[in-house]
């Protein structure tokens, strides 16, 4: 069985920047601790990648201050986790990828699987691997309540080996939506 860790939005503006979400940084570097001692065959991370205008800016009617907007500050992962990710790519067993969302100005993309382009190619990414040998799926990321619940909603229409991570997730209400939904959804474990 392959091992898969998706990981959502790492972001800086996520962890420390305009849009911090309570408890994100300390998560952020359990994770990183943890993947220093745990290797996945794939990891997967999906980044929102914004132009300046975007839909979702409150300067442009939308709900949300300026965040991650491409090649930013704000849009790099925090140094800690980019460091570890690098030295996994070099290992040979283990693949990483990164996934842009949200690079539409007039789209909202909470997950990477509402993207018509990227999110097609991660769905037949993630079919392909488990065509060649079947696939466990491992979720953590930031936010809990947005893009990290809507991209489990995507993955557990696809597949039923999910596994939420959530020492290693930060949510806006402290879990309460992403633990409800997991709650309805008895193939989905939490740990």
């Amino acid at each position: 069985m392959k091992k898969v860790l998706v990981i959502v939005d790492p972001q800086n503006d996520f962890i420390t920047g305009s849009l911090a979400v309570e408890g994100a940084k300390e998560k952020m570097e359990k994770l990183t601790e943890y993947l220093s001692n745990n290797l996945y065959n794939e990891v997967m991370i999906t980044m929102d990648s914004h132009p300046s205008d975007h839909c979702s800016f409150v300067e442009n009617g939308g709900q949300w201050p300026t965040h991650c907007v491409n090649l930013t500050e704000g849009w790099d992962l925090p140094e800690h986790l980019q460091h570890l990710l690098d030295m996994y790519s070099m290992l040979e067993d283990v693949n990483v990828t990164f996934w842009r969302k949200g690079t539409e100005t007039y789209k909202e993309e909470y997950s990477i699987l509402d993207n018509d382009d990227a999110g097609y190619d991660f769905r037949i990414y993630l079919e392909e691997l488990d065509i060649q040998e079947s696939i466990e799926i491992y979720l953590c990321g930031i936010a809990g309540d947005y893009c990290v619940l809507e991209t489990l909603k995507g993955l557990n229409k696809l597949f039923d080996n999910i596994t939420v991570l959530s020492d290693y997730t930060a949510s806006i209400d402290g879990g309460v939506t992403l633990n409800e939904y997991i709650s309805k959804h008895p193939n989905i474990k939490l740990v």
